[in-house]
């Protein structure tokens, strides 16, 4: 559950982003809400500790193993 703060800063960006009339960044952040809801539940559901701040792979994107 270490992971959640990530959906709330996510929140918080989008919230500006609306304030400030950049809906299309809201947009693309509401669908980023929902992605990192899906894998951080899904993640926790397997039984992985979520959030203990690793590295991303050289690619950008998570390897299922760096995700803890």
């Amino acid at each position: 559950m270490k992971a959640y703060w990530v959906i709330d800063i996510l929140k918080d960006i989008r919230q500006f982003s609306e304030k400030n009339g950049m809906l299309e960044l809201a947009e693309q952040l509401d669908d980023a809400i929902f992605v990192a809801a899906s894998e951080i539940g899904a993640k926790l559901c397997a039984g992985i500790d979520v959030g203990k701040g690793q590295a991303r792979s050289a690619a950008g994107a998570f390897a299922d193993n760096d995700i803890h």
